[in-house]
């Protein structure tokens, strides 16, 4: 039985194969005579079907100059051309004739200086703002504020609080936004008698960037400047105020007994924030410091803390 099984299954298998050989072979190896004769008749067909084989480089040729066109349509020297035309140098050049003038600022700065014909200060006002300074007994100390000066409107004024009727606003604008605030201090000196103590002698508000050209004095808006007097400010109750000038007087600003040199800053009804300076009575005048393009760059409110032999006195050595 064994034996017979095994006979039966190569049996089986010599069956398949040359029933697939013959197949294959009938088909595709072996064909006959006539079979002969399509081949052949077939194969100049075929071959005449190569024929398109030579239209192949014509499609080519055709082909590469297209291919080869695409750099020339790259060359851009036109286009490219086009930022040599610009003649902005020329422009820079007519703008930067006035000295006065800042890059980009036109003719501008020149109706700004005819408007502010402002009088030259006749004290060193940058003397106020030195860092041990020294007047007579007595030197400058500057200290920077946490607090700043809020003006929206772009105009500043100054007051006496207890008194509405001395508002004024300063004729230059200094711009809309928050400025920040230094005081300057006048401190006894080692040679400074025992019971001096020390006093405001100015407040400086920063509007703009250095350097400084010039100081000039600080006019009234819509106000005549005065012929030999400086445009001042009185104050009976201790405080000067300064503020934002946008809706005009807020009246009465009430503070307590001015005392020592810390200012305040005093929310008003409407909004605005009112800077008060203790800075004792007297009349006080303001400057500009004033930059090359006529551009405010500083206000400076002079307190008046120095009589004139001080100011006119020599430091002492060193």
């Amino acid at each position: 039985m064994r034996a017979g099984k095994e006979t039966t299954a190569p049996a089986k298998r010599l069956v398949k194969r040359p029933a697939t050989s013959a197949s294959s072979s009938s088909t595709t190896k072996r064909p006959g005579a006539g079979d002969r004769s399509k081949t052949t008749a077939t194969r100049p067909a075929k071959r005449s079907g190569g024929d398109e084989r030579p239209k192949r480089p014509e499609r080519l040729e055709e082909a590469k100059p297209a291919e080869r066109d695409e750099p020339a349509e790259r060359d851009e020297p036109a286009e490219r051309d086009e930022p040599v035309e610009r003649d902005e140098p020329a422009e820079r050049s007519d703008r930067s004739d006035g000295r006065n003038r800042e890059p980009g600022a036109g003719s501008l700065p020149a109706p700004t200086a005819a408007v502010h014909d402002d009088p030259t200060a006749t004290r060193d006002i940058a003397r106020l703002l030195r860092y041990g300074e020294h007047f007579g007994s007595e030197k400058i100390d500057v200290r920077m504020l946490p607090l700043q000066l809020h003006a929206s409107s772009g105009a500043l004024a100054v007051c006496d609080p207890a008194e509405p009727a001395t508002w004024h606003v300063l004729d230059r604008r200094l711009g809309d936004g928050a400025f920040r605030v230094m005081l300057s201090v006048a401190r006894p000196d080692v040679n400074a008698d025992s019971q001096a103590r020390e006093r405001l002698a100015a407040v400086v508000i920063h509007v703009g960037r250095p350097p400084i050209a010039r100081w000039m004095v600080a006019q009234f808006r819509g106000e005549p400047a005065p012929a030999t007097a400086l445009p001042r400010t009185p104050i009976t109750s201790g405080w000067l105020v300064l503020l934002d000038a946008r809706d005009g007087s807020p009246g009465v600003i009430a503070l307590p007994d001015a005392a020592g040199v810390t200012p305040l800053e005093v929310p008003l009804t409407d909004g605005r924030r009112a800077l008060a300076l203790p800075c004792g009575n007297g009349a006080f005048a303001a400057y500009w410091a004033i930059d090359a393009a006529d551009k405010p760059i500083c206000i400076v409110v002079d307190f008046d803390a120095f009589t004139q032999k001080a100011w006119k006195a020599k430091p002492p050595a060193a």
